[in-house]
Parts: structure tokens; C-alpha cells; sequence
């Protein structure tokens, strides 16, 4: 309730478990009627948030959540999407990549690491900015030491899995269709 009140939808919340948190810019369109700083004050106290990186949202990525273009694979690596050069979101994903880089380090001091994964096109070479579904391989889960990997039956699927069998060792990759 007021003035605790807040919309967060949650494929657009990830943090490192160290007091950073990430979303994208939907987090301030989603609450109009708060500041950005009223917003950043509720996630200090609900979700123990010490800083809170917002980037632009995606152009073709009509949900607008974080995690259909990056995801934390540990405190200190960013697993980001990667779109042929100039095709669809590829150029916001590269400005919020390097805003990132640019203005944050990891919460242990450090530039974070960082590993590209592709966006796919649909089976027909097909890309979000034509009118494609979105397809994206950094919208996984972790449940312990699982990570359910969406794959679209596309010859990429082979190629997203192994970044993150080589990025996660110990960990079980189960692909889903």
C-alpha cells in the first residue's frame, strides 16, 4: 500500500545478491506516479538495494524486461545478447552494454566480465525489426545448480548452449523448447 506501493513486473529485476539491482527503464514507466528516487527508496527497503542500474528499454522487445537481453551469471558476469551488427535491438543492447561498463564496476570493485550469446532469427533468417518473434537465450532460469535454457529448434540453439556449458561449469544446461 501507499506509499510502499509499486509495479515490478519480474523477468525486469535481477541482482547480484551483493546490493546491485537491474531493470530496465519499464521499472519508471510502469510507476508514473513515483520519482525515480522514491522508486530507488522502495527498493532499498524491500529488496536491500544499495544501487539500482536502470537502462533504456529495447525497441523491439515489446515486453521491455531486463532478462530478454542480459543476465547475471554470477556477481561479476553479464551474459549479454548479441544481434547481428545494426539489426533490430542490437544497437540499445550495445549503448545500455556500455553504459554499463562505462559507469559500474562489480560489486567487488571490478569491470565486469562479459560473454555474448546470440539473439537468434526465426527459421526463416527473420529478425524482431521484420516483424520476427523475439527469440533470446538469456531468459533462463537457475533452480540450484539447473539452468532451463530456452532454445527454438534453431541451428543457434547448439551454439547458445555451449557458451553457457563453457561459462558454467558444474552446472546442469537443460535446454526447453
Amino acid at each position: 500500500s501507499a506509499p510502499n506501493d509499486l509495479t515490478a513486473t519480474g523477468g525486469n529485476f535481477m541482482v547480484d545478491g551483493n546490493g546491485t539491482g537491474f531493470s530496465s527503464n519499464l521499472i519508471l514507466n510502469e510507476n508514473s506516479g513515483k520519482t525515480e528516487a522514491q522508486i530507488d527508496t522502495i527498493m532499498r527497503k524491500f529488496m536491500g538495494i544499495k544501487r539500482y542500474i536502470k537502462m533504456t528499454t529495447l525497441p523491439y522487445d515489446q515486453i521491455h524486461h531486463i532478462d530478454m537481453h542480459i543476465k547475471l551469471l554470477d556477481e561479476e558476469t553479464l551474459l549479454v545478447g548479441q544481434y547481428p551488427a545494426g539489426v533490430a535491438d542490437g544497437p540499445q543492447i550495445e549503448t545500455n552494454l556500455q553504459y554499463i561498463l562505462n559507469n559500474f564496476q562489480t560489486c567487488y570493485g571490478r569491470p565486469y566480465k562479459v560473454i555474448r550469446i546470440p539473439m537468434p532469427p526465426n527459421a526463416n533468417g527473420q529478425y524482431p525489426d521484420n516483424g520476427a518473434n523475439y527469440f533470446t537465450y538469456t531468459n533462463s532460469v537457475f533452480v540450484n545448480k539447473t539452468v532451463i535454457v530456452p532454445i527454438y529448434g534453431l541451428s543457434q540453439d547448439t551454439t547458445a548452449l555451449r557458451i553457457y556449458r563453457e561459462a558454467l561449469p558444474g552446472y546442469r544446461i537443460a535446454p526447453i523448447n
